[in-house]
């Protein structure tokens, strides 16, 4: 069994419709939709939706905001979304697939990210980061995608986005909010996906061994060693290496400069085992961190310190753009 992933897709004008649909006093926000071009598209995730929120004002930069698993978490990034546009930013909230409304036909949402059948995972993730990599290719068709422009990921959207930015250089800040790597453990120890092991324990099959957790860590740790001889992200997915691996971003971390990243780590994270977000920073070489006093989701009322620091990160530093952080961006008449 070998299952390569594919990340590859036909660059090519984008067509999209677009229309807004609430105004704040310092931003607009409308919603853009387009086909997207992953060729494998499962049964409702064939539509792109980003949430696009755009300055009224010049702006100054652009970032792009993914989110984590499942539905909760979304609403506090659409406020990050119009808050950030209000000091400057063009920013871009995309829904990943599987998730919110791309839900696949059937599913729930963020379900298939970490499915027990491995071919089905596999499809998910390669369509996360072609969906990611194809907005940033609309964004700068529309010239709203600018040099000095962030991704920012947290949780699964972390995990894609470090993924994303070693493949695609036209990133020049990464900024991780509670990311881990190594799937294989995360499968195996994440409280939240107890449903899994369900299903992996009563599997009978041994597709990818991903029903024997021993044997599933052990081949992770071969090819921790694997990778680190690699020199780029397409030698990785063109090597022999275990295909859950190729979709980790423990995988793909060695590939980033670590001098663009930053990761902000929940000190009471349960969600994520503290050894897949130790790996994962050590896989990028130890870059910038912060651990906060949070846990994986309480962090959201903190959105105003994290929102700061992002503008310091791409140069605003005009008080009155970060007085606005903290103004309401209710919808105007």
């Amino acid at each position: 069994m070998q299952m390569n992933p594919d990340f590859s897709y036909e660059k090519k004008k984008i067509e999209f419709s677009s229309g807004y649909i609430f105004k704040g006093k310092h931003y607009r926000c409308s919603i853009i939709k387009y086909p997207s071009l992953y060729k494998n598209c499962t049964k409702g995730t064939e539509n792109v939706e980003v949430y696009h929120f755009s300055p009224r004002e010049r702006a100054v930069g652009s970032i792009l905001i993914l989110h984590g698993l499942g539905t909760v978490n979304i609403p506090f990034l659409f406020w990050m979304g119009s808050h950030l546009a209000s000091a400057g930013l063009q920013a871009s909230v995309m829904i990943l697939p599987g998730n919110y409304t791309r839900t696949a036909s059937g599913s729930t949402s963020g379900k298939d990210f970490f499915s027990p059948d491995l071919r089905r995972l596999t499809l998910f993730w390669e369509q996360a980061v072609v969906d990611t990599m194809t907005t940033i290719d609309l964004l700068q068709q529309e010239n709203i995608w600018w040099d000095n422009n962030c991704l920012f990921g947290y949780c699964l959207g972390g995990m894609v986005s470090t993924i994303v930015s070693a493949i695609d250089k036209r990133i020049n800040n990464l900024i991780l909010m509670t990311v881990g790597g190594n799937i294989a453990r995360i499968m195996w120890q994440s409280p939240v996906l107890k449903s899994v092991r369900r299903s992996l324990r009563s599997g009978s099959g041994e597709e990818g061994y991903l029903n024997d957790e021993k044997r599933l860590n052990a081949r992770f740790e071969e090819d921790s060693l694997a990778v680190k001889k690699m020199k780029s992200a397409s030698e990785l997915l063109e090597s022999d290496l275990h295909p859950l691996f190729k979709i980790d971003p423990l995988a793909y971390a060695r590939f980033n400069d670590s001098n663009k990243v930053t990761m902000i780590e929940a000190l009471f994270d349960k969600t994520l085992p503290i050894q897949t977000r130790k790996q994962l920073w050590e896989a990028f070489d130890r870059p910038k961190r912060y651990i906060v006093p949070t846990g994986h989701v309480s962090w959201f009322p903190l959105e105003y310190a994290l929102g700061k620091y992002i503008l310091k990160k791409l140069g605003i530093k005009e008080a009155r753009r970060k007085m606005r952080l903290l103004e309401s961006t209710k919808p105007t008449e």
